[in-house]
C-alpha cells in the first residue's frame, strides 16, 4: 500500500478511499508472488460521496453507490488495514474481497 491518509479533511484516516494491493505468496510446490487487489472506503467517506453526489447529480443523485471488491472499513490506517487483510486471509474470506490481478 502506498497511500496512507495525512492531515486533515478529505485526507482523515476515517473519511478516505484507497484500493489496496495485496501481494501474497501461493503454490505448495513452487511458491510465487500474486497480486490482488480491493478498495477499502470508510463509512464517514460512504456519506461525503453521497452528499458529493446529491450535488453533482451522480448515481441519481447520490440514489446509489458500488465499486468493485468494495470492502467497509471504520479507519483507513495501514495499521487497521493491516489487521484486516491479515483477518480476511484468516478467516479464508480474502479471495471473496480481493480480486487478482
Amino acid at each position: 500500500m502506498s497511500d496512507e491518509p495525512r492531515g486533515d479533511g478529505m485526507d482523515d484516516a476515517e473519511n478516505f478511499n484507497t484500493d489496496v494491493i495485496a501481494i501474497v505468496e501461493e503454490g505448495e510446490i513452487d511458491q510465487r508472488t500474486v497480486k490482488y487487489v480491493a478498495s477499502f472506503f470508510t463509512y464517514a467517506n460512504i456519506f461525503e460521496l453521497q452528499s458529493q453526489h446529491m450535488k453533482t447529480g451522480e448515481y441519481l443523485n447520490g440514489k446509489y453507490f458500488f465499486s468493485k471488491n468494495m470492502l467497509l472499513i471504520d479507519n483507513c490506517s495501514m495499521e487497521n488495514v493491516l489487521r484486516v487483510v491479515h483477518e480476511l486471509l484468516e478467516e479464508g474470506t480474502f479471495k471473496e474481497v480481493f480480486r487478482r490481478i
